[in-house]
């Protein structure tokens, strides 16, 4: 099972034990992970998450518990410009991790509540207290001993379709750890127990169409082989702010969807929101590889447009 981001946080907020929260600061060079990256050891030693491929986080427990001794942030340098040179990072590249003893809980709760609610947040922590400050959206930056970054929500998915490519598409956003909504006319998939961890809603009819939060951290793809159903979804999905609307077929098929579109009103630029194609790979025919071929897709999208 794959972990959100986000996973160090509410494993701090869920321990009774003091947590250490430990970020990368800075980074040159190469790195396995961004600026902003976390994990989180417990005073017992139990960890939540990882800044490295394993490199360092043993010796960064290290640092944890030196930081619940000190009872202030503790500061370690792996890789470029370390002093520490048995331990090497393969990458080739240099980090710097702050380390935060008993992190303020009142505050993590607000980041928390924020992503939850798909609210970005912008965070302050002071390299020399520890303190922490939840704002908007901030400039990343680490300057004046105060260490700046922002969360933003994780990438959801709302798919719609049935068959095989709607099951194994799902399922592979659903192991990759991503939230899922489906919606499908289809009612045995909708009710099958591999969704059991997702929102799933039955469309009845073309007009059955729920009241789904969606916004710009938000991917919506289409697998329907009856094209019937798409332009009456699509007419309503093309006003949203999804940064992903896609939906499978050929070529012929998208200029049939676009032609119908414009009959029922779709503007210039609602229709330009619709991708050309899904997919990196061409004309992909199994469910397993449109599945990976659209997730990938997605991802590469999302980090395009700074998602």
């Amino acid at each position: 099972m794959f972990l959100s981001e986000y996973a160090p946080i509410k494993f701090i907020l869920n321990q009774d034990n003091p947590c250490v929260l430990s970020i990368i600061i800075d980074s040159t060079g190469p790195s396995y992970r961004e600026v902003g990256s976390m994990m989180a050891f417990s005073s017992e030693g139990e960890r939540c998450g990882s800044l490295s491929s394993g490199c360092i986080e043993d010796d960064l427990w290290l640092s944890a518990k030196s930081s619940f001794e000190k009872e202030s942030p503790v500061i370690s340098n792996y890789g470029l410009g370390s002093n520490i040179f048995d331990l090497k990072l393969p990458c080739g590249g240099g980090i710097k991790i702050l380390s935060v003893p008993n992190p303020d809980k009142s505050m993590l709760n607000q980041i928390i509540n924020g992503l939850d609610n798909r609210l970005p947040r912008g965070v302050s922590i002071n390299l020399l207290t520890g303190s922490i400050e939840v704002t908007d959206l901030i400039h990343k930056k680490l300057k004046d001993k105060i260490f700046c970054f922002n969360l933003i929500p994780e990438t959801k998915f709302i798919v719609m379709g049935a068959g095989a490519e709607t099951y194994t598409f799902c399922s592979l956003s659903l192991a990759a750890g991503f939230e899922v909504k489906l919606l499908s006319p289809d009612i045995s998939l909708i009710n099958d127990v591999a969704f059991d961890q997702c929102d799933v809603f039955h469309l009845s009819s073309f007009d059955d169409f729920p009241d789904v939060q969606i916004d710009k951290w938000t991917a919506i793809v289409l697998f329907f082989h009856d094209h019937e159903w798409e332009p009456h979804l699509l007419r309503k999905i093309l006003k949203s702010n999804a940064f992903y609307i896609g939906a499978q077929g050929s070529k012929v098929a998208h200029l049939n969807l676009l032609t119908q579109l414009k009959e029922m009103g779709a503007t210039k630029s609602e229709l330009a929101r619709l991708q050309d194609k899904i997919g990196l790979i061409p004309s992909a025919r199994n469910p397993k590889t449109l599945a990976i071929s659209v997730l990938a897709d997605v991802v590469d999208k999302s980090i395009s447009a700074n998602i």
